[in-house]
Formats: C-alpha cells, sequence, structure tokens
C-alpha cells in the first residue's frame, strides 16, 4: 500500500469520526461480535420456542419428548448446544473488546 492510500484510509476514517485504524477495527470487531452473538441468541430462541423449554430441561427430558422424531431431537441437540457454545464465546469477546 502506498503512503498516498495510508492517507487517503486515515483521511476517510476521521471524516467518520474514528481517530486511527485501530479505533475502527476495535469498533468493527464489535459490531462483528454483537451480530454474531444476537445471531446465536436468535437460534437459541428458536429452540427454546419449538420445544418450549429451555435447554437444560430439554436435555433432562430428552427422552420423553415424543415430537419430533429421535434424529431431528439429536440434530436439534447439537445445534442448540452449539448456540449455547457459541453466545458464551462471543459474549466472552466482547466483553475484552469493550474493556
Amino acid at each position: 500500500m502506498s503512503a498516498v492510500q495510508e492517507q487517503q484510509i486515515l483521511k476517510t476514517l476521521h471524516s467518520f469520526g474514528y481517530s486511527d485504524v485501530w479505533d475502527f477495527a476495535l469498533k468493527q470487531a464489535q459490531i462483528l461480535v454483537s451480530e454474531k452473538i444476537a445471531y446465536y441468541q436468535s437460534r437459541i430462541d428458536y429452540y427454546e420456542a419449538k420445544y418450549g423449554m429451555n435447554y437444560a430441561t430439554f436435555c433432562a427430558q430428552f427422552h420423553q419428548i415424543a415430537h419430533p422424531a429421535l434424529l431431528e431431537r439429536e440434530d436439534d441437540s447439537i445445534e442448540w448446544d452449539a448456540a449455547i457454545a457459541a453466545v458464551r464465546a462471543f459474549t466472552k469477546d466482547r466483553r475484552e473488546l469493550f474493556s
């Protein structure tokens, strides 16, 4: 990247209220992490609505749930658990980015 390009980038970032490239990168990272949390939380909300319970209760009652079929419940369990793990991980990242 040329010096002219670097100066143009800084000028553009300043015009948007960023103090430097690192300030821009931090704000963008915060936005991306917040969007990921919202996405995975929406997946958790979907499964809670589908089964009418939280994940812990779903796991405790897994074999008593008649519908949907076992294979679908297993798939949902894997995806639900992964969404919970993702929310935890991205929430940790967000705390670090905002500290």
